[in-house]
């Protein structure tokens, strides 16, 4: 489960975003500086929210935050206040991983379909919630949509998956918070993260046994200090093993609750087919984030001068048994594009086929890779 630590602006502070405007909580912490702590503990992933641009106000933190995505080596999601096609172009050429939309997903569906057609995988739906219905402007505006109404046709714009917030998380419990963002994942297959139920280290250990929830984005509660980031980081990092009945639907069983794990079995060790096969692997995972593919050729740092081959292809088979799929190379260059051997450039790659075989699901397996091999066996 990814942990997403998010920092929320209003004139240049951190805040912890109020449903009613005027009952803002301000951190003793200044911008930079909780940007810096949260990558120092780990962060895999940055949200910031420009509340005062949600809010529709004429000064707003654009400035700050890019400055920051320019500062930061992790990637960042913004979100408030996006809501035309030139201010989603502007923050992406600004660096920002991926843009978060409220209001517009809701009022502008055709610019949705625009947005995520020119970036791949860069779209996020926000959907904030109020008893039930949709909330637009900042939180000021109550719609007449239900969430449930909305998640599939969002799923089709083409975005990378949705957060839900229940704005009255301050005031609920827990079970309560998360019941809607719970019901919604059941709805679609893209990822979706749950925004402002964590308060304790027990939400997050809860979270994980609702497997199709990909994430939750925390802000209150690590500003706080009520919870440490290293700490939720390893919680959120443990595998599911008693997933509740209930929350077992076709997308659990898909494997798309979490990462997939790819074994890439490519049985030609020429220079040329390590080229091609890292280009395959970039190409794939580009607009895939959860997906990780293992090429064992190149990946697996073994000892072949002191290792047996039965040894080594143990290893290989320890990893193939932590895979979820398996993809099958059966033919990496054409026949017309084979050259004599010698050196290989890049002007004179050979021309890769399409001939890869089906993909392959997995029953994942546990075995001790100790058990395998009695020499070191490790993935680099």
């Amino acid at each position: 489960m990814l942990i997403i630590p998010e920092i929320q602006l209003q004139d240049g502070k951190v805040v912890t975003r109020a449903a009613i405007e005027g009952d803002d909580i301000v951190h003793d912490v200044k911008p930079r500086d909780a940007v810096r702590n949260f990558v120092a503990d780990g962060a895999q992933m940055l949200q910031i929210v420009d509340i005062d641009a949600a809010r529709s106000k004429g000064a707003n933190n654009e400035t700050l935050i890019k400055e920051i995505i320019n500062e930061t080596d992790i990637p960042i999601q913004v979100a408030g206040g996006i809501r035309t096609l030139a201010q989603i172009n502007d923050w992406f050429e600004a660096g920002a991983a991926r843009v978060v939309l409220g209001t517009v997903a809701i009022t502008d569906s055709p610019l949705v379909v625009e947005a995520a057609s020119r970036h791949p995988g860069g779209i996020i739906v926000h959907l904030a919630t109020r008893g039930g219905y949709v909330m637009i402007d900042g939180w000021k505006t109550q719609t007449a949509f239900m969430p449930q109404d909305l998640i599939r046709d969002l799923q089709m714009t083409g975005i990378a998956g949705v957060i839900h917030k229940g704005t009255e998380r301050l005031d609920s419990e827990f079970e309560e918070a998360v019941a809607l963002t719970e019901q919604l994942s059941h709805d679609v297959s893209i990822p979706v993260y749950s925004s402002g139920t964590v308060r304790t280290l027990d939400d997050i250990a809860r979270l994980r046994y609702l497997p199709n929830i990909n994430g939750a984005i925390i802000s209150h509660a690590l500003m706080t200090g009520e919870i440490a980031l290293k700490d939720a980081l390893q919680i959120a990092a443990q595998k599911e093993t008693n997933l509740e009945p209930e929350s077992i639907t076709h997308n659990v069983n898909m494997g798309i609750h979490q990462g997939i794990r790819a074994y890439l079995a490519a049985y030609n060790s020429s220079q040329a087919a390590r080229v091609w096969n890292l280009h395959l692997r970039e190409t794939l995972t580009e607009d895939n984030p959860y997906m990780e593919i293992l090429i064992p050729q190149i990946d697996l740092d073994f000892d072949m001068e002191n290792m047996t081959q039965r040894e080594i292809q143990a290893c290989y088979q320890s990893e193939l048994d932590k895979a979820d799929i398996v993809i099958v190379i059966l033919e990496a260059f054409s026949k017309e594009s084979k050259r004599k051997p010698g050196p290989v450039s890049n002007a004179a790659m050979p021309v890769p086929t399409a001939n890869i075989s089906t993909v392959l699901p997995r029953n994942r397996k546990s075995r001790d890779p100790a058990s395998c091999v009695s020499r070191p066996c490790v993935t680099s």
